[in-house]
This record gives C-alpha cells, structure tokens and sequence, in this order.
C-alpha cells in the first residue's frame, strides 16, 4: 500500500518539478541579413520541444516589438539543434 502511494505521489509531482525550460541566457534579437529581420536563439532543456520554443519566442517578439515600434512580426525560418547543446534559432520578420 505505502509502495502505491509513494508512485502516485510521485508521478503526480514529477511533471511540476521536471518541467519544460526555455531560455536565452540573456541574449536578445540580432540583426539578421535582411532589413527588419533579426534572429534570436532559444535553448531548452530535455523536457522542452520547438513547441515551447516557439512560445518562448513569440513572448519576445512581443516585447522586442513594443520597444522598437514595430506593429507586427511573423516568424520566417527555424533551425532546430540538439548536439551539443538543444536549441532553436528563429529568424523574425518585424514590420512597421
């Protein structure tokens, strides 16, 4: 009975403990090639797909628009890696 209980307490905890990270190590937006086109790298832990990501980059773009003054963006490219380190770089088209 304990042995029950202590799975399902464990299986109940484990997702809110191990979950899904994104982060940018304080990098922002760099300026890509093309005008108004910037890339920025998201890395993500193990539990993290390009689903998070994409969230993750798309709560940047939001804030990097509001501070540049652009009024829209749409995300042009991805490039996903996972050796040595699991990251997804997006180029970002903004427009004024």
């Amino acid at each position: 009975m304990k042995k029950i209980l202590l799975i399902s307490i464990l299986l109940t905890l484990l997702p809110s403990i191990s979950g899904c990270m994104t982060a940018t190590y304080g990098k922002n937006f760099e300026q890509a090639q093309s005008q108004d086109q910037y890339t920025l790298t998201i890395y993500t832990n193990a539990f993290a797909s390009q689903k998070e990501a994409t969230e993750r980059v798309n709560e940047e773009s939001k804030r990097f628009m509001t501070e540049k003054g652009y009024k829209s963006y749409k995300i042009v490219s991805t490039k996903s890696e996972s050796f040595p380190v699991s990251k997804v770089t997006f180029i970002v088209q903004f427009t004024r």
